[in-house]
């Protein structure tokens, strides 16, 4: 079986058309037919079936075209492992992380990682939490960095630290000096307070908002970047963990305000991996090297 084969098979089973197939591959009709008919005869099952003057997929053809594009996607790794090796890296280790951590000292960390290890191909995931888990449980990543602990006994869950939460609202303008004295409770019965943007804490926090400020509007927005945004933009306010912030604070394009009446949660960060090897290893003591001193 070739693999020049499962492409045009791969491709004809999208298309639905042998002329179409032809077109993307560069090659022509007869070479078409011919990678089919071969494949066919070393599977000895039918692929395709005419139906009126197009084809579709047989039962058997659905059921291989998965194990197709399986068997592509493993061709493609092997071939870009080796690419790896050829330009020097050893090793390919694949970081997973929540959006949250894109705007924190996370980068910066990996940055340094990757010029003191430059025989290590990094490869970074950026998805939420909740998916990180399977992740790691399917192989797609070594080691994650999470909102949510793991709920799985045969992972390696760590609690890497704990932040506190921070009312962020949009700057108003004045300097330090000048500013008048902004009322955290005003604020959260005027603006729209945006919601869920971070997997761990919310529902507990929009009970205890609800109960102290009854009058208070809530707006669902699921991503963090997307609710700093719209703060800047001035259009609400939100509570974020003071690490995603920072930058924002110092940079003067945000104000975090104290709520003394809210009993604030914390957020955590968690590293998950499934195994304890020298890589995962090195790298977490690399990781705690900044985030403890």
């Amino acid at each position: 079986m070739e693999i020049k084969w499962l492409n045009t098979f791969s491709i004809a089973a999208e298309e639905l058309n042998y002329r179409k197939t032809a077109e993307k591959l560069y090659i022509t009709q007869p070479a078409v037919s011919l990678h089919i008919r071969q494949l066919e005869e070393e599977l000895q099952e039918t692929l395709f079936e005419k139906k009126g003057r197009h084809i579709q997929l047989t039962e058997f053809g659905r059921i291989f075209r998965i194990e197709a594009m399986s068997l592509i996607q493993n061709y493609e790794n092997v071939l870009q492992k080796m690419k790896s090796v050829k330009q020097g890296y050893h090793k390919t280790f694949t970081i997973g992380m929540t959006p949250l951590l894109i705007d924190s000292i996370f980068p910066s960390i990996i940055r340094r990682y990757q010029e003191k290890n430059q025989d290590i191909e990094l490869a970074i995931q950026v998805t939420e939490s909740s998916q990180l888990q399977k992740m790691i449980e399917d192989d797609q990543v070594d080691i994650a960095f999470s909102c949510l602990p793991s709920s799985s006994g045969s992972l390696f869950c760590k609690k890497l630290f704990s932040d506190s939460i921070t009312l962020a609202v949009p700057h108003d303008g004045y300097d330090s000096e000048n500013a008048p004295v902004l009322d955290p409770y005003e604020l959260m019965n005027k603006s729209i307070i945006f919601t869920h943007h971070h997997p761990g804490y919310w529902d507990l926090l929009k009970r205890e908002i609800q109960r102290q400020v009854p009058s208070s509007r809530f707006l669902r927005i699921t991503k963090s970047h997307a609710a700093k945004r719209f703060i800047q933009e001035g259009m609400g306010i939100s509570f974020l963990p003071s690490f995603a912030i920072n930058r924002e604070i110092q940079e003067g394009r945000m104000l975090a305000i104290d709520t003394p009446f809210l009993d604030l949660p914390s957020c955590s960060i968690y590293s998950l991996h499934k195994y304890d090897h020298s890589y995962e290893k090195e790298f977490l003591v690399f990781v705690n090297s900044f985030l403890l001193a």
